[in-house]
């Protein structure tokens, strides 16, 4: 495993028991932190499903541009 990949994996083992607990007091947020804490955690899904390309990272965040 390269060391990029092997950082990558640490980061994510480390990180997720902070998102978590973010998560769970997400209420007690102001609004930028709340919508911080929705762009990183939507991240997060993207990187734990792949890297999509084309078409499919446009349409990752849920809006359809093609007409």
């Amino acid at each position: 495993m390269t060391p990029i990949r092997l950082a990558e994996k640490t980061y994510r083992a480390w990180s997720s028991p902070i998102l978590l607990e973010l998560k769970e007091r997400e209420h007690q947020l102001e609004p930028a932190a709340r919508e911080a804490l929705q762009n990183i955690l939507l991240e997060r899904r993207l990187v734990d499903v792949g890297s999509p390309s084309g078409v499919e990272r446009r349409n990752a965040g849920g809006s359809d541009r093609r007409e």
